[in-house]
């Protein structure tokens, strides 16, 4: 509804008439304990101080908030009257919601209910803006304003998990927050049929359309591409130009891309700004979406011969609607399935027998459910309507160190990409029996970084190593020590409290020993609050930018009503003083405070957790 307006938003030339400017608006995740969490989220709504309410987004979109912990994705390229906006409304429509939870390995469908204990319906956000920050878009000429409005979706402070009954409930109360910049660095995928190119500028222009979308055009970009973007174009990898050229030369309106860029605030005149999407990879053609395949995303368990058996898994059909699989699936490979490996040029020569034990993939193939109930995905590749493929996602392990010499490293592995060890059968991986507890990884030229010694919790990123040819078990692309993985700190009070916190001043805070629980969990790790004396002192993050432009970074503290029925009314606040001004008069005997979650990065060593957001429930 948007493509006339904003063909080309990136460069911000249209034919939008002054008295409108563009909204990018993006979806993200506070990461929770869900294998899945999907609920559509119906609209969104912006209240100016001339325009009053427009409607910003009205397309209905599936999410899988659960799919959001490592990116964020463009929600709509919007076109809004230029005024400066106060407030933000968002409805999430949970009545046929899938959200599941772990259960000894096994993701597990919940029941999902209001704070009545009823089923549940449509939930609406209020947001308040942070007065300092608040959305605005100039009049200019040709629309040339625009703004960022980055929203997030709080899992752990928006439901309250119960396991002890069966299935598992979830009780539901929806904590978002939304500001003129993420209070993350997470790339943002940007989906959409190609419209055109232009490779001596360097960039290309889609349609947007989100996640799964087969049908809604949320308006148009144009990605800036540059000599280190990676592109993978119906299986086939480039780098720089080359990569855009051949993307230029498949078919416009039916080549569906989807680009992981960065965002970058920028100025169009003396008082307008606006921003530039710059691509990392971009994944195109027939090894992102075709006509005549279905995807399937999970993480390979077991493989026995050519047979994949992948947990966690979600079905992605080509008409835009997809379906999570509490149980395991079937992904069937072939000698002619094309193997990818998603932002790497160094992975040469991959083959179907590239896929081993522990890989996180996307595959494309031709999906059935025979009598067994199974769900299968055929990928071998085998016709000419079945363009098997496979693409290898760099995969997260989380383990203890056992010894570090580069170029090796061996590990007394936990997780891999948050299921336990336990799940994965690694027969076949190799020669001989891979070890958890001596799991090796090639680390190849990285540095170890310093102080990582025996004992030390480790994350690495990679691929493992082709099926049967282990050692090494993996092949790392980062390894990160303890600083530099993103933590959440996590506390609760059953019942509520009115001294939720021991200090708080502009420099920060410290959680008052009144607390019912709380944990600090860096990636798959857990630390018991309880077992720090005293409680971390909470510092804000420090805004990311350039002088003069929005920033590229913005931490977020917000404060959030539960009260009201099947309503959430949340405040925004960019600066940590103005947050913790409005802190005494917010939580009071009326409206206690019950969740405090924090994320950012946690320092043990002076047990500092240095907060990006942090979202307090009352």
């Amino acid at each position: 509804m948007f493509a006339a307006a904003l063909i080309a938003a990136g460069c911000h030339k249209n034919n939008l008439t002054s008295g409108y400017g563009i909204g990018w608006v993006t979806l993200s995740d506070t990461p929770g304990d869900f294998t899945s969490y999907i609920v559509n989220v119906n609209s969104l709504t912006l209240t100016g101080k001339a325009a009053g309410v427009v409607t910003a987004v009205g397309a209905i979109e599936p999410v899988d908030f659960a799919k959001l912990r490592n990116f964020s994705e463009l929600w709509s390229a919007a076109s809004i009257p230029n005024d400066t906006y106060t407030s933000a409304s968002i409805i999430l429509d949970y009545t046929n919601a899938n959200i599941s939870v772990m259960v000894n390995g096994v993701p597990t469908k919940a029941k999902v209910v209001d704070t009545t204990g009823a089923a549940v319906t449509t939930q609406t956000v209020n947001i308040t803006f942070d007065p300092a920050n608040q959305p605005v878009v100039l009049p200019t000429l040709q629309s040339a304003s625009a703004i960022r409005l980055a929203i997030d979706l709080n899992l752990p402070a928006s439901n309250v998990t119960d396991m002890t009954t069966s299935p598992p409930t979830v009780t539901i109360k929806p904590f978002m927050t939304a500001a003129t910049s993420a209070p993350d660095t997470k790339p943002v995928r940007v989906r959409g049929p190609l419209i055109n190119s232009s490779v001596n500028v360097g960039t290309y222009t889609v349609y947007v359309r989100p996640f799964f979308d087969a049908v809604n055009t949320l308006g148009s970009l144009s990605m800036f591409n540059d000599a280190s973007t990676v592109f993978t174009v119906s299986g086939t990898t480039y780098v720089g130009t080359p990569g855009l050229t051949a993307l230029s030369q498949t078919s416009a309106g039916s080549t569906v891309t989807a680009a992981f860029t960065t965002y970058q605030p920028t100025a169009t005149n003396a008082s307008v700004t606006a921003g530039k999407f710059n691509s990392i990879y971009v994944v195109a053609g027939s090894t992102l979406e075709d006509f005549y395949t279905q995807g399937l995303e999970g993480d390979v368990i077991a493989r026995s011969g050519n047979t994949l058996t992948v947990r966690g898994s979600t079905l992605q059909f080509n008409n835009g609607t997809r379906q999570y699989n509490e149980a395991d699936a079937v992904v069937l490979l072939g000698p002619a399935t094309i193997v990818t490996a998603d932002d790497n040029t160094t992975l040469t020569g991959l083959n179907y027998n590239s896929v081993a034990v522990g890989q996180h993939i996307i595959a494309r193939g031709l999906y059935s459910l025979p009598a067994s109930g199974v769900v299968t995905l055929d990928a071998t590749g085998a016709s000419s309507t079945n363009t098997g493929s496979v693409r290898l996602v760099s995969t997260e392990l989380f383990g203890s160190v056992v010894s570090a010499a580069a170029p090796s490293l061996v590990l007394n592995l936990q997780t891999i990409e948050n299921w336990p060890v336990s799940v994965y059968n690694f027969a076949g991986n190799g020669s001989a029996a891979v070890s958890p507890a001596a799991y090796s990884v090639n680390t190849g030229s990285l540095a170890i970084p310093a102080g990582l010694v025996a004992g030390s919790p480790v994350w690495i990123d990679g691929v493992g190593a082709p099926f049967g040819s282990a050692p090494p078990d993996f092949n790392a692309f980062a390894i990160n020590a303890e600083l530099s993985v993103p933590a959440s700190l996590q506390v609760d009070w059953t019942g509520g409290t009115t001294a939720p916190f021991a200090t708080a001043t502009s420099a920060g805070l410290t959680i008052n020993a009144n607390y019912t629980s709380g944990v600090i969990r860096v990636g798959s790790e857990s630390i018991d609050l309880t077992s720090l004396a005293p409680t971390p002192q909470i510092v804000p993050a420090t805004p990311i930018g350039d002088p003069g432009l929005p920033a590229k970074f913005m931490p977020a503290f917000a404060i959030g009503n539960l009260s009201a029925a099947n309503t959430t009314s949340i405040t925004v606040f960019n600066t940590f003083g103005a947050f913790v001004a409005r802190l005494p008069t917010s939580i009071v005997a009326a409206t206690p405070a019950f969740h405090f979650v924090a994320t950012g990065v946690y320092n043990r060593g002076n047990n500092t957790f240095t907060a990006s957001s942090i979202d307090v429930v009352n």
